[in-house]
Order: structure tokens, then C-alpha cells, then sequence
């Protein structure tokens, strides 16, 4: 109010040149500092949303975000995402034994149902893979839909399999690893779990968590073909003498090494055919001998080389 009332004297004066001047140093000063604090309330309000806004984009294109949940959408919404992969569901479903709402939730939390989905760690597709999970249950294109959601399903049907049907200790293992999830003890993850719970719970309309799983139809690992088998008593003497045949092959190696370290004269040999034969230097064979100038060999003289 004061300020308006000090902009209409200002005008008046200079519009009628009879009034007395008003100097406006004054004034300006006090208009300049009350513009000033205005444009800094307005800075502090619009803050705020402009940082917010930011840090949204930010995060929208982060390679973090790409593999992002979507668990607070409605039934609705998920089951309209999950559409595009009904065929894909249902047939790992009925392939490894787990429930088609199980599956859809934990895409919904890993990926929400986005084909291309990447984590940080180099987890790939719906069911977010990592590149370990992926080899062992012989996931080649991670992005592929069919190769992802079987390979997500194979895993995690061999998890409930593992856990005896504890549904909550598996979905923790499938997202901490198996080695980090114990059977009796707590499960650390399990912010993670209760939100593929909550995800389940929408696509399955509240019910009970009474056959997510049938064992019949769990994944299997390949057994290893290393079993154990009797040998006749042909094939354990052949054994033996293979066994004594490298057990005498090495004792000739090892005199060999003997040989090498001494030397007989032959006949007609000098320090320097000895040196040729063996490789010694000269001074070595003379030093190690104690021989004497003009340092003749004798026949049959042994000789130290090393």
C-alpha cells in the first residue's frame, strides 16, 4: 500500500513541473529491495516443483529405472499389460507347475511387463534375469519374451521345490539368490516379497496362496552321468600295469637327471669335447674338478657337472 502511494506522488510531480521535485533515490532503493524480495518467494515456490519435475526425467531414463516395478497400478492396469504375454504365460505355466498370477506378479514387480527391461547389475527382460540365471537354465536371448519368461518360471518353480512350497522364501531367493535365503531363519529382502505379494494378491483377487505350485511338474536339474561302476579283474590288471609302466618311466627320468649332473670320459676327450658334449662352460668343469693345466682327462674319469 505504501508503495502505490509513493508512485502516485512520483507521477504527480513529474506530470505537474509546479509541485515541489521529490528526490526518489530513496524510494527506488525501497522499490528495488521490495521487487527483490518478491522474485525470491516466487524462486522459493517454484523450487520446489522444478526440482521434482528434474529428478523425474532423471530417473524416467536412468538404466536403473528401465527395470522398475508397477505393483500400485490396479488389476485392471496389470492384467492389460499382461495381456500381450497371456499365450507366453500360460504356457510356462502349465509347463513348470506355477501359478500364471504368480509369474505375472513377480514380472509386475521386476520389469513391468517390458520386453526390454534392463538392471544395473545386467539383468535382462520381463523376469529381469541376471547373466549367471540365465546360463544355467539356458536362457540365450535374455530379451526374447518366450526364452525369458520359461527360464524365470524354470527358476522359480526349482525354488519352490527347494523351499517345500514356501511361496514368501522363494520369491526372496529369487530376487537375493538362493545362497542368501535360509530355510528357519529371516528373510532380509523382505520389502521385495511383499510386494510381489500385494502384485499377486490384485491379479488373484485376494485369494489364498493354497496351490501356486505342483510339485509334479517342479524343474529338475540334470543328474550327473559320473556314477561310480565295478571293474572285472581284466580291467584292474590293465590299471596296474599302465600304473607301473609311468611309475618306471619316471624312475628313468630321474636317473637321466642323475646322469646330467656327472660325465664319463671317453677316450680321446678333452675340457672342450666334454663342454661341447654337455653344455657346461669350461671354467665350471675345470672349478668343480679341481683339475689342473694343462687339465688332460683321463679315460673313464667321472666328472661332476652341476
Amino acid at each position: 500500500m505504501h508503495v502505490k502511494l509513493l508512485i502516485t506522488k512520483t507521477r504527480a510531480v513529474q506530470q505537474n513541473p509546479k509541485l515541489p521535485k521529490i528526490q526518489p533515490k530513496r524510494w527506488t532503493r525501497f522499490l528495488v529491495t521490495e521487487q527483490s524480495v518478491i522474485m525470491h518467494k516466487l524462486i522459493i515456490k517454484l523450487a520446489g516443483p522444478v526440482l521434482a519435475i528434474a529428478v523425474s526425467i532423471v530417473f524416467l531414463y536412468s538404466p536403473a529405472a528401465s527395470a522398475a516395478g508397477c505393483q500400485v497400478l490396479s488389476k485392471h492396469s496389470l492384467e492389460k499389460k499382461a495381456s500381450r504375454y497371456d499365450k507366453t504365460i500360460r504356457s510356462a505355466s502349465s509347463r513348470y507347475g506355477v501359478h500364471e498370477d504368480l509369474i505375472k506378479a513377480v514380472i509386475t514387480v521386476e520389469s513391468c511387463f517390458r520386453s526390454t527391461a534392463r538392471g544395473t547389475s545386467g539383468e535382462k527382460g520381463l523376469m529381469q534375469l541376471m547373466p549367471g540365471t540365465a546360463r544355467r537354465f539356458s536362457v540365450k536371448r535374455g530379451y526374447n519374451s518366450w526364452e525369458n519368461v520359461h527360464g524365470g518360471t524354470k527358476y522359480l518353480s526349482y525354488l519352490l521345490k527347494r523351499y517345500n512350497g514356501d511361496t514368501q522364501r522363494a520369491i526372496a531367493a529369487y530376487n537375493a539368490g538362493e545362497g542368501n535365503v535360509k530355510p528357519g531363519r529371516s528373510i532380509r529382502n523382505i520389502g521385495y516379497v511383499r510386494k510381489v505379494m500385494k502384485a499377486y494378491n490384485k491379479l488373484s483377487n485376494g485369494k489364498k496362496l493354497t496351490r501356486v505350485h505342483n510339485p509334479e511338474k517342479a524343474y529338475k536339474p540334470a543328474k550327473q552321468t559320473g556314477q561310480k561302476r565295478t571293474l572285472t579283474k581284466q580291467q584292474k590288471t590293465l590299471i596296474n600295469k599302465q600304473l607301473n609302466h609311468h611309475k618306471k618311466a619316471s624312475q628313468s627320468t630321474q636317473r637321466k637327471h642323475v646322469a646330467q649332473n656327472n660325465f664319463h670320459v671317453r677316450k680321446g676327450y678333452t675340457v672342450y669335447e666334454v663342454m661341447r658334449q654337455t653344455g657346461v662352460p669350461v671354467k665350471q668343469i675345470i672349478s668343480l674338478n679341481g683339475l689342473k693345466a694343462p687339465y688332460h682327462l683321463k679315460t673313464g674319469q667321472r666328472l661332476r657337472l652341476r
